[in-house]
């Protein structure tokens, strides 16, 4: 029989919405109560919290639940259980800092557990077959939900109440007719150490560069302090040509600037001037490539975290996103 630690942090799967919008009300315990399971679970509760409450100091201490659990040799896999609003930055941050051959699985509910559909206990059982699982060993860390198990770089909520709402990574593993299949590993990077003690302090804002839009508030946030940006912009990576000044401002006070893409699939590449990518990496901008702007935005946070050289700095960005 495999062992598997179930870590808590509250989410849709542990809400209730009896009172008029849902809210955690449930302990990790109560969770697993309508799940039937043949497998032998330890619990504990790091937090209770909708995943829109999450702060960098919440990643750093289901991390660090994450890192006892894997340490503890009965443990063959571990379950988080999370809301699906933010898990793709917490399952993303993870995978930064994961290096066990033993699975991480993070899951959740779309709907709330005292709903008739509730789709919470399915996928607690899935995730916690696959975390025990000889055949999830060096999967890394990965989101399980609604029979797909997507590793966790690359893989983004697609859908706001589809409970079949995650896609994008790669696909590791399917779940159907009570039998798991592996289908693939994950390509592996570089494991990066953990983050240095000011990353829960760190501010780092995204600012979309939208048509019509300005770089005003680009301007406000160096100002106000920000330690990083993250230029979200369209298309492979362009935005109005007033930006360009704004991250050249902004590198040269030290502060560095991610650029990424709103558009779902595919990298930021350099093809257009004139305020496209290709001005703005000529200014000093980094490349998200394929990452989307809310894990790159967490892996800028890593790193600054560990006051790297600049030269440094950009030479890991670059292979955590090649």
């Amino acid at each position: 029989m495999s062992f598997v630690h179930v870590i808590g942090t509250g989410g849709t799967i542990a809400s209730r919405a009896e009172t008029g919008g849902a809210v955690v009300a449930d302990s990790t315990e109560q969770v697993l109560e309508s799940t039937t399971l043949g497998t032998e679970i330890t619990t504990e509760d790091v937090l209770q919290i909708n995943s829109f409450h999450l702060t960098f100091a919440d990643l750093v201490a289901i991390q660090q639940a994450v890192v006892a659990a894997i340490h503890t040799p009965d443990v063959d896999g571990v379950v988080i259980t999370h809301g699906t609003d933010t898990m793709e930055e917490t399952a993303f941050f993870l995978s930064l800092l994961h290096d066990s051959p033993k699975p991480v699985v993070v899951t959740g509910a779309q709907r709330a557990a005292d709903q008739a559909d509730t789709d919470g206990p399915e996928n607690l059982r899935q995730a916690v077959i696959a975390a025990g699982s000889e055949h999830m060993r060096d999967a890394g860390v990965v989101i399980g939900f609604d029979a797909e198990f997507h590793a966790a770089r690359h893989t983004r909520k697609r859908h706001t109440l589809a409970t079949s709402t995650f896609s994008g990574g790669t696909l590791v593993a399917q779940f159907y007719h009570d039998e798991l299949t592996r289908l693939a590993t994950p390509a592996p990077y570089p494991i990066l150490d953990i983050p240095g003690p000011n990353f829960a302090q760190l501010d780092i804002p995204v600012i979309d560069a939208a048509p019509g839009s300005g770089a005003e508030l680009f301007h406000a946030a160096l100002e106000y302090g920000a330690h990083g940006i993250v230029l979200q912009g369209v298309g492979a990576g362009n935005a109005p040509p007033t930006f360009t000044k704004a991250v050249e401002t902004a590198v040269e006070a030290g502060v560095p600037v991610v650029l990424s893409t709103r558009v779902p699939s595919g990298p930021v590449a350099p093809i257009y001037g004139n305020g496209g990518a290709v001005t703005l990496l000529a200014a000093g901008a980094l490349s998200a490539n394929q990452l989307n702007t809310y894990q790159a935005r967490i892996l800028l946070a890593v790193l600054l975290s560990q006051q790297l050289p600049e030269d440094t700095l950009r030479a890991v960005f670059a292979a955590q996103t090649g």
